[in-house]
């Protein structure tokens, strides 16, 4: 029941996209971590400007907000990003085609200073992440795919905690 949400997460993304600010970060900007919001969306410093990340191609279990209790494994995704990615860490960008989000979030892949990893597939390999492409930001689906059926097969992670993680 995600399709048509992640169609429409789409389609906003490319026109928010054009309205992008156009100082955005190039890929390959380095950012210092701030705080970690969930297990996809962290806060950061690019060259001295505030700016809210979210990882690229995947989805985690949705914290408490808004009166909505948050969802099984949310805390443990949280705290796996935050041992990825401790607040006071350096971390490397890669964007691909679309830029932001409707939410003016930066769309990135987040790679810790001295990795080559991206933190989503660390997170999907560990189990605390389910794969989430949205096209046309697609480039590591294959790979998350990969990660998220090992990490379901090992029962690793929210896999082997919350028995309805698939959404």
């Amino acid at each position: 029941h995600r399709a048509p949400l992640r169609s429409s997460l789409a389609a906003l993304a490319v026109i928010c996209s054009a309205c992008a600010s156009p100082s955005q970060p190039l890929d390959g900007s380095t950012a210092v971590i701030l705080a970690v919001i969930d297990g996809d969306t962290v806060v950061a410093s690019i060259s001295g400007i505030t700016e809210r990340i979210r990882l690229l191609g995947i989805d985690t279990p949705e914290v408490a907000r808004d009166g909505a209790p948050a969802e099984c494994g949310a805390d443990l995704a949280t705290d796996a990003l935050l041992a990825i990615l401790p607040i006071g860490s350096t971390v490397s960008l890669r964007r691909e085609i679309v830029g932001r989000d409707h939410y003016g979030r930066i769309l990135a892949h987040v790679i810790p200073a001295g990795s080559d990893r991206p933190s989503a597939v660390t997170m999907a390999e560990r189990g605390f992440a389910r794969a989430m492409p949205i096209e046309p930001n697609t480039a590591l689906s294959d790979t998350i795919e990969r990660a998220v059926s090992s990490a379901k097969s090992a029962r690793r992670g929210i896999w082997a905690l919350c028995p309805t993680s698939d959404r």
